[in-house]
């Protein structure tokens, strides 16, 4: 029933027109009886289904293995993309047909440049004006990064505030009506130096650097779904850069607005997307929206995610780049300079491309190894392949990998002895490979077939861990089938375990932050108990929750609003659970905080110091409460809490919270809590109300309706209840306080009930 809706218009018009198209895919009548009533729409559905089974097959009318053939004749033409497209190869055909004409090129490989041909170099630039195509005119400028490897010690901002002073003073940039011009608008984070920064940080450097007038919206991609998003740097509102609010910049600014936005693109994962519009913008203004782009390679090697990175820009011929990479010496930047010129004509690009091709042509062990098990199938005409060693851990465990892998080497090598076809195709395969190598030790030295059937035993042996380093040319052969991989013994992962690995590693910003908590932002806590899950029977007892559940008297997150001539402090304080979580910034873990901890051993004298060190804070900030002006205006100063965090927010007090664990504060836990007196009322990041002791009803009063509760709201999750709450308190006040009056807390309380508050005049 589901796959219906995948039935096309165009479809149904060929095969199934006598029925109502809508009633077809939306209907609940199931195939059986549609063909009952219909028995000419019999074909047209069997066809269908027959569509269907495919997909979920996996399978397709022209289908080819991974361990197809055609993989092979192809292996050394493999796009920059390193994925070969294999319903284009139709060598497959050619050897079952036993067909002798030319096979026609499927991929264009002649702007494949290798170190060992040591090219002049207007003979480089014909190839690698092949392969740019239409952006045959970028101009790029290298720039070393070695400056990072100190700047990132100390954070992240400062090396992006590196950059930006770098680029001004590279350039004269002259203020425009005295507002400081960029230097760029773009920059795109290849190999991830501002992982575990918030666009809030960039929009916070950016207003040191340039002040409030310079970018008007910062562009980035949301972590969690990969949208794009555009985040107002006067009002931090966070919305969707969709078409609407793109002609809404248009509109506003003109051709002006690449002036306006600063592109901030995290290309790690999110390396196939492009920031869209752009194309758009160049031909209603005759302008690029990307003036100039910065490019951080530090430390990626590839050239290919280089370029895919410039890339990010849809203009290249009319972008300038500069390129920050780690290593660059002086004789690298060329005669040139700091000037930016023509890409293939930079010596640093010729190095890096031949340097690329080199190493997309040697492959990795993974896919020699897979071309080996193509072999086998095409010699016993088989289509997909059974190995018997299926988890390599385990038959290490059980001591059996290497029956295993013996057997393995003595089938895969008998293929080369019995039959005459696939032994020649992979000796042509080693010799296309080797004889590109820029190891004159592989390159000069030719590889007989009996020199073939012992480098398939190295490869299988090396594939599972099994060879030991043998001293002779077969140590440099499998060093340079296994790519990029450092030590003989490395372990190499599989296509799918790779792909894994990356989409693990990968899946968000949140994970990427897990293991990246160095030591100097690190806190280790130790309890010992007897028997641990003995203490946990009666909560009085559970010494670990009750030390997870320790406020830091310290805030992670300050916050002033003002109105109506007063200006008031939120702060908000973690729990020690929060803080070992991935919601926070590492750097907020500072000698100042394991001081606080540090009297953790005494709880009844650590809640009194939190008591009074949070009273103390508030006392001082009351006096200077009094505010210029009667608008109403929230500024952060200071965030510690990364963005979309999940959490549960309890009041003690107006301007005083405590921020825990999604289901740290409960109305359970809360009972038995040291606090549990002064805990008023709790949200979480949503707008539910976990309990309220206060039972009040205004928004000008301390309790789940108190504006400050949706004020932190928007601030840490940017929900859109809290955003109308604000908007209502600023301009409608009287009926949002009428409406509050009015309702009788049935539907439950706060304003996550917004639905069934009546606002009538």
């Amino acid at each position: 029933q589901s796959e219906r809706k995948f039935i096309t218009f165009e479809y149904w018009k060929e095969y199934l027109a006598e029925l109502d198209y809508d009633e077809l895919v939306y209907g609940h009548d199931n195939l059986a009886e549609i063909t009952e009533k219909h028995p000419h729409t019999l074909g047209g559905l069997i066809k269908f289904l027959y569509v269907i089974i495919l997909k979920r097959m996996e399978v397709r009318d022209k289908s080819k293995s991974v361990n197809s053939v055609d993989i092979i004749f192809n292996f050394d033409c493999i796009g920059f993309t390193g994925t070969p497209f294999l319903d284009n190869y139709p060598t497959s055909d050619y050897i079952r047909h036993q067909r002798e004409d030319d096979i026609p090129p499927c991929i264009d490989r002649s702007f494949y440049a290798y170190t060992n041909e040591n090219l002049p170099q207007g003979e480089f630039e014909k190839r690698f004006y092949r392969f740019q195509g239409q952006n045959n005119n970028v101009k790029v400028k290298y720039l070393s990064s070695d400056f990072m490897n100190d700047s990132l010690k100390i954070g992240e901002m400062e090396t992006l505030e590196a950059i930006f002073n770098q680029e001004s003073s590279s350039h004269d940039v002259m203020p425009v009506d005295g507002v400081k011009a960029a230097p760029f608008n773009v920059i795109v984070d290849l190999c991830g130096i501002f992982k575990l920064s918030t666009i809030y940080d960039v929009r916070s450097l950016i207003l040191q650097q340039f002040g409030a007038n310079c970018f008007h919206y910062i562009y980035h991609i949301d972590q969690i779904d990969g949208s794009d998003r555009v985040l107002c740097i006067k009002t931090q509102n966070d919305v969707a850069f969709d078409e609407e609010f793109y002609k809404y910049l248009c509109r506003t600014y003109g051709a002006d607005l690449r002036d306006k936005i600063f592109f901030f693109v995290d290309n790690r994962n999110y390396i196939g997307k492009d920031v869209p519009y752009q194309l758009v913008f160049q031909k209603h203004f005759n302008l690029p929206l990307f003036v100039k782009s910065v490019v951080v390679a530090h430390d990626v090697e590839d050239f290919s995610k280089i370029w895919q990175a410039m890339g990010r820009s849809r203009t290249m011929n009319d972008t300038t780049f500069s390129i920050y990479k780690s290593s660059i010496s002086g004789e690298m930047n060329g005669e040139h300079g700091s000037e930016p010129i023509d890409i293939k004509k930079h010596p640093l690009t010729k190095l890096l491309y031949t340097r690329n091709c080199d190493c997309k042509m040697a492959g990795n062990l993974s896919s020699i190894y897979q071309t080996l098990i193509a072999l086998y199938n095409l010699s016993k005409n088989s289509f997909y392949y059974s190995d018997e060693i299926v988890n390599t851990f385990i038959e290490k465990m059980e001591q059996t990998i290497m029956k295993k892998v013996s057997r393995l080497e003595e089938k895969l090598a008998g293929v080369l002895t019995e039959h005459i076809v696939p032994a020649r195709i992979l000796q042509h395969i080693f010799g296309d490979k080797f004889g590109r190598s820029s190891n004159k030790a592989i390159s000069e030295n030719g590889l007989s077939v009996d020199g073939v059937n012992e480098l398939v035993r190295q490869i299988v042996r090396q594939k599972f861990e099994q060879r030991l380093p043998s001293g002779d040319i077969y140590d440099d052969y499998i060093r340079f089938l296994s790519g990029e991989q450092v030590s003989l013994m490395e372990i190499s992962y599989t296509k799918q375990q790779q792909k894994q690995k990356q989409k693990q590693k990968a899946k968000s910003q949140d994970n990427d932050t897990m293991d990246m908590f160095d030591k100097r932002h690190q806190l280790p806590l130790c309890k010992k108990v007897e028997d641990y899950f003995a203490s946990t029977i009666r909560i009085e007892d559970d010494v670990v929750k009750r030390m997870l559940g320790l406020p830091v008297s310290i805030p992670i997150f300050t916050l002033h609003y003002s109105g109506g001539g007063r200006q008031n402090v939120i702060n908000v304080y973690p729990t020690v659970q929060f803080m070992y979580s991935h919601h926070i910034n590492p750097r907020y873990i500072t000698e100042d905080v394991r001081g606080v901890l540090g009297g953790a051993n005494v709880p009844s004298r650590y809640y009194e110091d939190f008591l009074a060190t949070v009273a103390a804070e508030s006392k001082m900030e009351e006096l200077d409460s009094k505010s210029e002006t009667e608008m109403f205006h929230t500024e952060t100063k200071l965030n510690g809490i990364r963005q979309n965090p999940q959490y549960s927010l309890v009041g003690i007090q107006p301007g005083v919270y405590i921020i825990g664990m999604k289901d740290q504060f409960n109305i359970h836990d809360i009972e038995t809590h040291p606090l549990s007196d002064h805990m008023q009322c709790a949200m979480d990041e949503i707008g539910f109300v976990l309990f309220d002791k206060t039972n009040t009803k205004s928004v000008d009063e301390f309790g789940p309706y108190f504006i400050e509760q949706y004020i932190l709201l928007d601030a840490l999750s940017k929900q859109e209840v809290a955003q109308n709450v604000i908007t209502y308190y600023c301009r409608h006040k009287d009926k949002l306080e009428r409406g509050l009056e009015s309702y009788n807390e049935k539907r439950g309380k706060g304003f996550i009930c917004w639905r069934f508050l009546s606002f009538a005049s």
